[in-house]
């Protein structure tokens, strides 16, 4: 997991791997301290990420809406293939904006 400053006061994190229980387990408290710690709305790029379980799917949403409730958002952007395919098929569009770049996303967080 990298994370990093982008765009002024935004947090923005790339995710590659697994995001099965293990996966999401041994990133959550670094992703949870990154994201919603810093309290800034933030992106995540999902591009290099393989697969997302519904631990991983949990960590996103209990993230987005502890950023929330802070006033802030977090938009998912840059999935591919079958990790697409569970956002869409769980409705985390329902509760996260889910693009397709960067810019995108930006722009999501900031709406």
């Amino acid at each position: 997991m990298t994370l990093s400053v982008i765009a002024g006061p935004m947090t923005a994190v790339k995710l590659s791997g697994r995001l099965d229980a293990a996966g999401a387990e041994s990133i959550a408290l670094r992703f949870t301290a990154g994201v919603v710690a810093a309290a800034r709305p933030a992106v995540v790029d999902l591009a290099e990420v393989g697969f997302v379980a519904s631990m991983g799917l949990r960590l996103f949403i209990s993230s987005a809406r502890a950023l929330g409730q802070k006033g802030h958002r977090l938009a998912l952007f840059g999935a591919v293939g079958m990790v697409q395919e569970v956002l869409v098929d769980a409705a985390i569009d329902q509760i996260l904006p889910i693009t397709e770049t960067l810019e995108q996303a930006i722009a999501a967080v900031r709406a």
